[in-house]
């Protein structure tokens, strides 16, 4: 009887680090840098985990796993969807660094000139990889990957493993975040936005003052010249948003943490 006894803790305990590992490893599929696809599939799943052999002795053990499986498949897609969303929110402001690189790029004629985005294996424009290669570095210098980790440990004690719901406020929130984002794409692309707008205006008057000039042929250099500096001039206008972003992103953050508890 004790050895029954001992066979069921250790499979009720193994239940708990799959059911812990499900959750970290899903937050690979969707959060910045460590969801690139360009990373195998098979590193991901190893770093999983290592991540939930160090978080699972540390983590609360206080409740009790359903005893039929429908209740356990929805428990795992409940730890599926909540590592989805944290990564996915956690990668909102480079999406919006993305977007606001495209509008820049629509300005200046670069519309048509895409590159190969190494995280999403997609066609990005090179004013959006270039800010978004830059939005990395600063999330890196800014020790946000730690910053993300924290978060998913804190995790398990805010929502515990059979805790999690949606709620009207989660939704609320996370639709907030998705608005917010192009508030910020358009307040990052707006200095090189309003002086290629001001050099179109320019290239008109010029255009109906002097016939004589071929517009199109000196406004397509023009234009990369302008958008190109500008970008470059805003750059510390830049860091410091995205900074004050990260530090309000991470509230937020725990904040849907905390509104999935049931």
């Amino acid at each position: 009887m004790p050895g029954v006894n001992i066979f069921n803790l250790a499979l009720s305990q193994l239940q708990i680090f799959l059911i812990e590992f499900i959750r970290v490893s899903s937050i690979f599929l969707t959060a910045p840098i460590i969801g690139s696809r360009n990373i195998p599939v098979l590193i991901k799943i190893s770093f999983a985990f290592l991540l939930t052999l160090l978080i699972y002795p540390i983590s609360p053990k206080d409740f009790i796993l359903p005893d039929d499986l429908f209740s356990y498949i929805i428990l795992i897609f409940q730890q599926i969807f909540f590592g989805i969303i944290i990564g996915f929110l956690s990668y909102f402001v480079f999406v919006a660094m993305q977007l606001a690189g495209q509008i820049i790029d629509l300005q200046m004629g670069f519309g048509i000139v895409n590159v190969i985005d190494p995280m999403s294996n997609t066609q990005v424009s090179i004013i959006g990889q270039f800010q978004f290669i830059l939005g990395i570095l600063i999330f890196l210098s800014l020790d946000g990957h730690h910053f993300l980790f924290k978060a998913l440990v804190d995790s398990f004690y805010l929502t515990p493993i059979t805790s999690i719901t949606i709620s009207e406020i989660t939704i609320s929130k996370i639709s907030t975040l998705f608005f917010n984002m192009f508030i910020i794409a358009f307040k990052i692309a707006g200095p090189a936005t309003l002086a290629l707008f001001l050099t179109n205006i320019t290239l008109g008057f010029i255009a109906r003052t002097i016939p004589q000039i071929n517009v199109f042929i000196v406004g397509l250099p023009l234009n990369i010249f302008i958008g190109i500096v500008t970008v470059l001039i805003a750059l510390p206008i830049l860091v410091n948003l995205f900074s004050s972003v990260m530090s309000s992103m991470w509230d937020d953050i725990y904040f849907v943490i905390k509104s999935m508890k049931g």
